[in-house]
């Protein structure tokens, strides 16, 4: 075969080769155009954000994308069943009644439905959390009136922004709920029946249809009715004079419990005269004032008090002093003012060593209280140790007699300050309010070196109000609204937690060297000392007047319903009210 020939047969070959790979390299070109890659969508992290329980997203989209599917999971690796999921064609979305206070993993990814394909998942570089429930304040606070022993009548506001269809109720303490159903909550009231006597509950407002975690809208906490089987009735302070004294020397009763009548005020003094002198009242056994909700009947105190003076060979047995929905106040006219000091309800006097005795309980609930000096009065230093395990003070108005000229001698609310009162180991007050005392030395007074402080001690002040509470004495501002604890050297633990301070010249606390624990606690301007208040206050930036409904009829009732105290319910409930 010859060159030429030669050449002609390679030609043949060569020439179909070529014309293949063109056409091949424009198949390519086609494909490119026809299967675009989708980009991966990236997410604009300053227009990713939360609202209440509702979370908004925003990307940056492609050109080649038709949708995007975003997915949101309490998983951060997405392989729960249980997740949100939305697609959009643009690049925003927003995912509505989520669970509040929850945190949240987001991921979105570009889609070409008509291509069939979809880009790699993108996710957000960090959680996003829903925020806390601003709760909607429609159940009304049970009133005495409507309780009974057995059960309650509660109202609420009906609305169809905050729609009702049932009810929740739990007994304090406990977690297992009662669900009732209602068939007209349009009514805007219900009777719940069937509750134990003289049990403490709580009550919710429900709506079933509503985000997991928020079924339940404001809860109100109230106590039945009834009487433990002992309890004597009493007709008036002279029947129940007699009826103390006589029951503490009656060897048959190891504690007395008596029945005060709603509405009815009891002079304790001999003749049961307005002012007239109380005196001592020997107390060597346990002893409970108690009355049913509703109006409640007040016992009145002068110059005198439930007295306690161990002795050996005489040495009380208490294991309780309980007073529940009664008032304690001191009784005075212009003619016979004040006695001061010498008013008080409780004093443990001083006594010697090998007398020590112990109280398990000390409470006073659901009490208006008024008095010139304390509820508890261990003013005098002991060798003798009295203990008292729990100290409970609970939804009490506190208030005092700002006499100067005849209350001289200032003590705390709780005054056991000195060497031999043991009663620092579980002290709570709650739910109150202490106000209009500005020369009291505040709740605890001003403990001293010598008192003891037992190991793994818990005293709490949470939920409660102050409005010119031991804020100035003489005008020197020495007194604290909590108390002055820089003389302590055992350490005390000490939690102060979600109240609320108005008008006042002088700070919270001396803390010295105590444990001390603080959150949530808010001040008005008309708080002066916020920069130096012992604790750590947030400002309301509002003055009390704007805040509160009617300083100078002591009203506190918190009428800006914009208020964080107002939504987060912060300090004295009974001021967190349904707004008309």
């Amino acid at each position: 075969m010859d060159i030429k020939t030669n050449s002609r047969m390679k030609t043949r070959y060569i020439v179909p080769l070529l014309l293949f790979c063109l056409f091949a390299c424009m198949a390519c070109e086609d494909d490119k155009t026809e299967m675009p890659r989708l980009f991966r969508p990236s997410f604009i992290a300053s227009s990713c954000f939360a609202e209440d329980n509702t979370i908004t997203l925003a990307w940056r989209t492609s050109g080649e994308a038709t949708s995007y599917t975003v997915e949101l999971s309490q998983d951060a690796t997405f392989q729960s069943e249980k997740f949100e999921t939305q697609t959009v064609e643009h690049g925003k979305c927003v995912f509505t009644n989520l669970r509040y206070e929850t945190k949240f993993y987001a991921r979105v990814r570009a889609n070409n439905e008509s291509l069939a394909i979809t880009s790699n998942w993108t996710e957000m570089g960090s959680s996003i959390s829903t925020l806390s429930r601003t709760i909607p304040k429609i159940l009304y606070a049970v009133e005495g009136s409507r309780i009974s022993e057995t059960s309650v009548e509660i109202k609420w506001v009906v609305s169809e922004k905050n729609p009702v269809d049932g009810l929740a109720i739990w007994e304090e303490g406990t977690t297992e709920e009662r669900q009732i159903s209602l068939e007209n909550a349009s009514a805007g009231q219900y009777t719940i029946t069937g509750l134990t006597p003289r049990t403490t509950y709580y009550v919710a407002l429900t709506n079933s249809a509503a985000p997991e975690g928020a079924e339940k809208y404001n809860q109100q906490r109230f106590t039945t009715a009834g009487m433990p089987a002992d309890a004597v009735v009493v007709e008036d302070g002279v029947d129940l004079m007699g009826k103390i004294k006589a029951g503490m020397t009656d060897a048959s009763k190891q504690a007395l419990v008596f029945q005060l009548k709603n509405g009815v005020d009891y002079y304790l003094t001999e003749g049961g005269e307005v002012a007239a002198k109380t005196g001592d009242i020997k107390l060597t056994k346990s002893i409970a004032l108690l009355a049913n909700p509703g109006e409640r009947p007040t016992l009145y105190i002068r110059e005198g008090c439930f007295n306690v003076k161990p002795e050996s060979g005489n040495m009380p047995d208490i294991e309780y002093f309980v007073v529940d929905n009664v008032n304690i106040k001191e009784t005075w006219t212009e003619s016979k003012p004040s006695k001061g000091s010498k008013t008080r309800l409780l004093n443990i006097g001083k006594h010697d060593a090998g007398t020590d005795f112990t109280i398990d309980r000390f409470e006073i609930t659901n009490s208006d209280i008024v008095l010139p000096s304390a509820v508890l009065m261990m003013s005098d230093a002991s060798e003798g140790v009295t203990t008292i395990n729990h100290i409970r003070i609970d939804n009490c108005l506190v208030s005092g007699i700002n006499d100067t000229k005849n209350v001289t001698k200032q003590f705390g609310f709780i005054h056991a300050i000195n060497k031999g009162s043991n009663v620092w180991n579980d002290v709570s007050v709650t739910n109150s309010t202490f106000y209009e005392f500005y020369i009291s030395p505040g709740v605890f007074g001003a403990p001293t070196a010598n008192v003891p402080i037992a190991v793994g001690n818990k005293v709490v002040i949470s939920n409660c109000t102050f409005y010119n509470w031991g804020s100035n004495k003489d005008g020197k501002n020495t007194y604290r609204a909590v108390g002055n604890f820089s003389k302590l050297t055992a350490p005390l633990n000490l939690s102060v937690n979600n109240c609320v301070f108005g008008s006042s010249e002088s700070k919270v606390l001396d803390a010295g060297g105590i444990n001390l624990d603080s959150k949530g606690n808010y001040c008005t301007s008309d708080f002066e000392k916020m920069s130096d208040a012992g604790l750590t206050l947030i400002s309301l930036d509002t003055d009390d007047a704007s805040l509160f409904r009617n300083i100078e009829e002591n009203d506190f009732t918190v009428i800006d319903a914009e208020s964080v105290i107002y939504k987060s319910e912060y300090g004295d409930p009974r001021w967190i009210t349904v707004l008309d």
